[in-house]
């Protein structure tokens, strides 16, 4: 058998092995929170909706929009300290994390409501934002505090009972009053957490529930400190990253002179990144609509959205047209291997050989690939005690438009960007002006992979290293192969994790 025919064999059963590792184990490496959705958003809508005309709230001429979300901090709380098994029991049994959240609002408006809804269709919380000038009673706080309770018992239909009282607080507003009140619940014991009751009165009216977990201001403190850690890392790389794209510049503008850059490619490169930008951002305006400040004009918001939109689309197509430019000049000065099936798609020739056998290879990469990700974090979780988030039991994908384009953007968007800029572009110029193969290799897989340290991985630097053997991979295969392998192995093992949820 010839060493090609060996190396297509030996392609074929790692990426099998990955594939059935992956299938196999993906639930052991990247836990799942065991909560069974019972209710699809509409449900939550109509729930939360009701809910609110019951208290008397009305909320008809109201936009409204419903996602589902997470008190993530609570949920990583109760996974670092009992374990992904017990942890589900209490998020399933006692502690709500996971819930529906319905918000209804109108532009230039304090006045909004926002109700969260558990998964099995119970209203969790309740708030009613209003403006401080609105008139209501100046009731005295003992009063106010016999209509929260009643509220609990008679509303809420919990037993105060199994509750003591921790904080109490009322403030003197321009036209009325408003009070809050706190309660513990008892026995429940979680290391130095609290599962915690909270009602708001607003003059006399009751106009907020909150039930929550309170974690230990010390986790809170280690939390914030191990996310900015993750911050720092995350800008360290962007910093690195923005030196790449000037020294990009800088070979664009040398090359120009020289006629050495195909800049019809490019700029249909960049061009096409754009407008699957702005796509994207069209896509996720349910998310967006989520976050939006009513202060601001609703007209306002949507050109600001817009405007912001197109802006980054321009930068981020001018960033890959320079990548891919510069990285095409250097690639077919210094590989011109690992060109060739980009030549033919260039040249409108998608069904040759070249193409073929690259887009087969990058599948069987990108199976290997994620086998890789489940053997990584099974041992880095075993004995390194790496901490991997468990994911929700729904994805913000399905809060979009349109959620099936969300994987296919996300994958196609990172691909092209990112290998264009540390594969095409960083490999090509780093062997050009150092010399060195392992330095082109190393360098632009470490600026790339600690781009990736913002993640609910924990220690925060665990993602730098294992992207970086990544990117090590990624970057083997360019030279050795072709950049479209890279491409389709790229874009693969995105779709595959993005849309896994």
């Amino acid at each position: 058998m010839s060493n090609g025919r060996m190396g297509w064999v030996v392609m074929v059963l790692l990426a099998a092995l990955g594939l059935f590792t992956f299938v196999r184990y993906q639930k052991k490496a990247f836990p799942s929170a065991s909560v069974d959705v019972k209710i699809e958003r509409e449900q939550a809508q109509r729930i939360a909706a009701d809910y609110l005309a019951a208290r008397g709230f009305n909320v008809s001429g109201y936009s409204s929009v419903t996602i589902f979300g997470a008190d993530d901090e609570a949920a990583i709380y109760l996974q670092k300290t009992l374990g992904m098994e017990k942890a589900n029991e209490v998020i399933r049994d006692q502690v709500q994390v996971w819930f529906w959240q319905a918000r209804w609002f109108r532009p230039l408006e304090k006045l909004e409501y926002r109700v969260a809804v558990t998964p099995d269709g119970k209203v969790l919380r309740f708030r009613r934002e209003l403006e401080e000038e609105k008139p209501g009673a100046n009731l005295e706080q003992a009063e106010a505090r016999r209509r929260a309770e009643e509220f609990v018992s008679n509303v809420a239909k919990m037993d105060l009972s199994q509750y003591e009282p921790v904080d109490a607080s009322s403030e003197k507003r321009k036209n009325r009053a408003d009070h809050s009140f706190v309660w513990k619940k008892k026995g429940f014991q979680i290391g130095d957490a609290e599962l915690r009751l909270s009602v708001a009165i607003q003059g006399d009216t009751v106009g907020g529930l909150r039930q929550f977990l309170k974690v230990p201001e010390q986790f809170e403190r280690d939390f914030e400190k191990t996310k900015s850690a993750g911050t720092l890392l995350t800008i360290l790389s962007f910093a690195f990253s923005v030196i790449i794209f000037i020294v990009a510049l800088v070979i664009v503008l040398i090359r120009y002179k020289s006629g050495d850059l195909r800049w019809k490619f490019a700029v249909t490169l960049g061009a096409g990144i754009a407008v699957l930008l702005i796509l994207a951002a069209l896509n996720s305006m349910p998310l967006l609509q989520a976050n939006y400040q009513t202060q601001i004009p609703y007209g306002v918001f949507l050109a600001t959205v817009l405007v912001f939109t197109v802006i980054a689309a321009l930068v981020y197509g001018l960033l890959t047209l320079l990548a891919g430019a510069s990285g095409d000049s250097l690639t077919r000065e210094l590989y011109p291997g690992s060109v060739a099936s980009l030549n033919d798609l260039i040249g409108g020739r998608w069904g040759t050989a070249a193409v073929a056998r690259a887009a087969v290879r990058g599948y069987l990469l990108a199976f290997l690939l994620v086998g890789y990700f489940v053997v990584f974090y099974l041992v880095a979780g075993r004995f390194l005690h790496v901490f991997v988030q468990a994911e929700g039991p729904f994805s913000n994908i399905l809060n979009t438009k349109f959620p099936f384009l969300f994987p296919l953007l996300v994958g196609f968007l990172a691909s092209v960007t990112e290998e264009f800029a540390y594969r095409f572009f960083g490999i090509t110029v780093v062997k050009k002006y150092l010399k060195s193969t392992a330095l082109a290799l190393l360098l632009p897989a470490e600026i790339w992979a600690f781009g990736h340290s913002n993640y609910p991985i924990f220690p925060v630097y665990v993602r730098g290293i294992e992207v970086t053997i990544v990117g090590l991979i990624f970057g083997y295969f360019f030279i050795k192969y072709d950049l479209l392998t890279c491409l389709v192995a790229h874009y693969a093992v995105d779709a595959i994790f993005v849309s896994a949820p």
